[in-house]
Protein backbone atom coordinates (compact mmCIF):
# COMPACT_ATOMS: atom_id res chain seq x y z
CA UNK A 1 0.00 0.00 0.00
CA UNK A 2 1.29 3.40 -1.18
CA UNK A 3 1.12 6.17 1.41
CA UNK A 4 -1.47 8.92 1.07
CA UNK A 5 0.07 12.08 -1.17
CA UNK A 6 1.33 15.29 1.19
CA UNK A 7 -0.72 17.68 -0.85
CA UNK A 8 -3.99 15.77 0.57
CA UNK A 9 -5.49 18.58 2.73
CA UNK A 10 -7.00 15.78 4.82
CA UNK A 11 -6.00 12.55 6.83
CA UNK A 12 -8.11 9.83 7.22
CA UNK A 13 -8.56 7.09 9.62
CA UNK A 14 -7.14 5.23 6.93
CA UNK A 15 -3.79 7.16 6.10
CA UNK A 16 -3.13 8.12 10.13
CA UNK A 17 -2.87 3.67 10.32
CA UNK A 18 -0.89 3.67 7.25
CA UNK A 19 1.62 6.18 8.56
CA UNK A 20 1.51 4.54 11.83
CA UNK A 21 2.14 1.29 10.21
CA UNK A 22 5.09 2.17 8.18
CA UNK A 23 6.40 4.47 11.00
CA UNK A 24 6.89 1.06 13.60
CA UNK A 25 7.42 -1.23 10.46
CA UNK A 26 11.01 -2.01 11.88
CA UNK A 27 10.34 -2.40 15.41
CA UNK A 28 6.40 -3.94 15.78
CA UNK A 29 4.89 -5.88 12.67
CA UNK A 30 1.68 -5.55 12.63
CA UNK A 31 -1.26 -5.51 10.49
CA UNK A 32 -2.75 -2.26 8.80
CA UNK A 33 -6.19 -3.83 10.53
CA UNK A 34 -4.77 -4.28 14.07
CA UNK A 35 -3.39 -0.82 13.63
CA UNK A 36 -6.55 0.61 12.68
CA UNK A 37 -8.04 -1.05 15.60
CA UNK A 38 -5.66 0.23 17.52
CA UNK A 39 -6.56 4.18 16.77
CA UNK A 40 -10.35 3.31 16.85
CA UNK A 41 -9.92 2.18 20.62
CA UNK A 42 -7.57 4.71 21.76
CA UNK A 43 -9.74 7.14 19.96
CA UNK A 44 -13.24 5.25 21.63
CA UNK A 45 -11.15 5.99 24.91
CA UNK A 46 -10.80 9.60 24.69
CA UNK A 47 -14.30 10.18 23.74
CA UNK A 48 -15.68 8.15 26.18
CA UNK A 49 -13.30 10.56 28.96
CA UNK A 50 -14.67 13.53 27.17
CA UNK A 51 -18.40 12.30 27.42
CA UNK A 52 -17.53 11.95 31.29
CA UNK A 53 -16.56 15.32 31.81
CA UNK A 54 -12.55 14.79 32.06
CA UNK A 55 -9.48 16.56 30.54
CA UNK A 56 -7.77 14.67 28.28
CA UNK A 57 -3.96 15.37 28.45
CA UNK A 58 -1.49 13.77 25.84
CA UNK A 59 2.01 15.57 26.87
CA UNK A 60 3.72 17.01 24.26
CA UNK A 61 0.56 16.96 21.88
CA UNK A 62 -2.34 18.66 23.48
CA UNK A 63 -5.24 18.76 26.01
CA UNK A 64 -8.72 17.96 25.00
CA UNK A 65 -11.48 19.49 27.38
CA UNK A 66 -15.24 20.13 27.51
CA UNK A 67 -16.69 23.73 27.92
CA UNK A 68 -20.08 25.20 27.94
CA UNK A 69 -20.84 27.61 25.41
CA UNK A 70 -23.46 29.97 26.98
CA UNK A 71 -27.29 30.41 25.46
CA UNK A 72 -26.78 33.55 23.07
CA UNK A 73 -29.35 35.44 20.59
CA UNK A 74 -28.54 34.33 16.60
CA UNK A 75 -30.04 35.31 13.32
CA UNK A 76 -31.40 33.20 10.76
CA UNK A 77 -29.31 34.23 7.46
CA UNK A 78 -32.94 34.10 4.85
CA UNK A 79 -34.87 36.67 7.40
CA UNK A 80 -32.53 38.61 9.58
CA UNK A 81 -35.28 40.55 11.01
CA UNK A 82 -36.06 37.16 12.97
CA UNK A 83 -34.23 36.55 16.37
CA UNK A 84 -33.42 32.72 17.88
CA UNK A 85 -32.55 31.56 20.82
CA UNK A 86 -29.25 29.41 20.50
CA UNK A 87 -29.55 27.17 24.00
CA UNK A 88 -26.68 26.56 25.84
CA UNK A 89 -24.40 23.95 24.88
CA UNK A 90 -21.17 21.68 25.59
CA UNK A 91 -18.31 21.26 23.15
CA UNK A 92 -14.86 19.85 22.87
CA UNK A 93 -12.07 22.51 22.52
CA UNK A 94 -8.33 21.46 21.77
CA UNK A 95 -5.43 23.26 22.96
CA UNK A 96 -2.12 22.67 21.25
CA UNK A 97 0.77 21.37 23.84
CA UNK A 98 3.99 23.44 23.76
CA UNK A 99 6.17 20.65 20.95
CA UNK A 100 2.88 20.83 18.57
CA UNK A 101 3.31 24.95 19.30
CA UNK A 102 6.78 25.18 18.21
CA UNK A 103 6.46 23.10 15.33
CA UNK A 104 3.53 24.71 13.88
CA UNK A 105 4.94 28.23 14.31
CA UNK A 106 8.67 26.64 12.99
CA UNK A 107 6.71 25.36 10.10
CA UNK A 108 4.84 28.48 9.34
CA UNK A 109 7.93 30.72 9.26
CA UNK A 110 10.20 28.31 7.46
CA UNK A 111 7.42 27.90 4.36
CA UNK A 112 3.99 28.45 4.57
CA UNK A 113 2.46 26.48 1.50
CA UNK A 114 4.10 23.25 2.65
CA UNK A 115 2.96 20.98 5.35
CA UNK A 116 5.23 19.24 6.82
CA UNK A 117 4.82 15.52 7.86
CA UNK A 118 6.38 13.23 10.73
CA UNK A 119 5.83 10.41 9.33
CA UNK A 120 7.20 10.88 5.99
Amino acid sequence: MSLPTSDKSTVTKRDLATRVRLAIKPKIKLHQAEVTELITHTLDAIRDSLSKGQTVELRNFGVFKIETRKQRVGRNPKNPEVDIQIPERSVVKFRAGKEMKELLSKNSASNPDASSDPFV
